[in-house]
């Protein structure tokens, strides 16, 4: 039985088809039009507005396998562009944050919160804010509400089928029944393929036979974590909202390259922009480091090429955070496992045996430390304001022959003071 228990609504608001529709917000010619963004090097299908799911056409598929299908229907295909997509999620996430304190931002484009008990009608909360964040943002977004975060993804699920009102769908005693049975099971958050399976043998099709299971059956038979979800169907809260996000523990820059690298100063170029990049998530986090991982390696797939692989871990003398001791302890580790005679597709950084600046161990023999920060966080300052890599250092290069292919790249709209959008009166 659902709890009976007064606990506060959770709702989870997700963003449709969010990288298309950031899209269409700076360009409404777009607009019921159908639209693709790729992955890095414009290879693969990573995002699709409906008009494209409705074709048929699978996520992650290779771009040169739709091309009759994007000349037919007229495609419209976009690089990605994730300065654009990271800025407007950080407004919508401003925007839900400044009517709920509690709130937990799952991705880029989903947040759970807890419905304030104030608001004594959870769907008209859900739509007020579903559509403050529309005509803020441009971005439709759906919103599924219950007693518990697993229930309103459900909910979530079913809102985008139009169940409910408006793109928002509620769950609660009335309901509860009729709407689960309409969920595969293999379609509730946190079921697998190989839960599903062995849950269908078992005769558990949909949400509402996996609410109706035996939570002691299903712990022994799977594991505690799907015996939370079956309590999670019935209204018992078992997955808390995380307010905080969690510090990483290690960091990772990699990118493949748009052409294959084989010249040395190159890949110095591409090692010293992601170690300076990697550099500035770890102090975002207010965290050091204290080894250093490179990598190289060539196309596993060009079996006509000689191939090589090769990870090296550079182990630091005292946990640093500026970007210059980071980007020579990079360097060192590049100098010591490149080859000349190969050709290079991809390379990488990994900051690993990371600490909080609290926990770090000062040091008499580094006194450039506190003088290398300081101008790390000046650089910082500076690149915030006025766009990334404005302030670079000279080893990253100028001209990124290596970075990733976006011939299809829309305007940076909001991020880039010579790409905002002019309007001629």
């Amino acid at each position: 039985m659902l709890s009976t228990k007064q606990d506060n609504y959770v709702a989870i608001v997700d963003c449709n088809n969010f990288y298309a529709s950031c899209e269409r917000v700076f360009n409404p010619k777009l607009n019921n039009k159908p639209v693709v963004v790729l992955s890095n090097n414009d290879g693969c299908v990573i995002a699709r507005s409906q008009e494209v799911k409705d074709l048929g056409i699978p996520m992650g598929i290779p771009v040169f396998k739709i091309r009759h299908l994007v000349e037919i229907h007229d495609i419209q295909i976009f690089s990605s562009n994730f300065a654009l997509y990271g800025d407007i999620s950080n407004r919508i996430m401003s925007i839900i944050r400044s009517g709920n304190a509690d709130m937990e931002v799952y991705s880029i484009d989903e947040a759970f919160v807890n419905v304030n008990p104030r608001y004594k009608d959870p769907i008209k909360y859900a739509t007020d804010l579903k559509n403050k964040i529309y005509q803020w943002t441009g971005i439709p977004v759906s919103v599924g509400i219950g007693k518990t975060k697993t229930l309103a993804k459900v909910a979530n699920h079913l809102s985008k089928r139009n169940v409910g009102k408006d793109n928002v769908c509620l769950i609660d005693n009335d309901n509860i029944q009729k709407l689960l049975t309409r969920i595969k099971v293999g379609d509730i958050w946190g079921i697998g393929r190989r839960k599903q399976r062995f849950l269908k043998i078992n005769g558990i099709y949909n949400a509402y036979d996996l609410k109706r299971a035996n939570p002691e059956w299903i712990q022994k038979h799977m594991t505690v974590i799907s015996r939370h979800t079956v309590d999670e169907l019935n209204g018992i809260k078992k997955i808390e909202l995380e307010y905080e996000n969690a510090t990483k523990k290690s960091i990772s820059t990699s990118r493949s390259f748009s052409r294959m690298i084989s010249d040395l100063n190159t890949l110095r170029n591409a090692i010293s922009s992601h170690a300076s990049r990697s550099a500035e998530k770890l102090r975002s986090q207010n965290s050091f480091v204290n080894s250093i991982g490179v990598y190289l390696c060539t196309n596993r797939f060009r079996a006509d090429l000689p191939q090589y692989r090769r990870y090296i871990n550079v182990q630091l003398p005292i946990a640093l955070n500026d970007t210059s001791g980071i980007i020579n302890a990079a360097l060192e580790g590049l100098y010591k496992i490149y080859r000349s005679g190969y050709e290079y597709k991809k390379c990488g950084v990994i900051l690993t045996d990371l600490i909080q600046a609290n926990e770090v161990q000062q040091s008499l023999f580094y006194s450039r430390r506190e003088k290398d920060e300081k101008i790390s966080k000046s650089i910082d300052q500076i690149n915030q304001i006025f766009g990334s890599d404005t302030i670079r250092y000279a080893v990253q290069g100028q001209n990124e022959s290596w970075s990733i292919k976006r011939e299809k790249l829309s305007p940076s709209y909001t991020t880039n003071w010579n790409e905002f959008l002019t309007l001629k009166i």
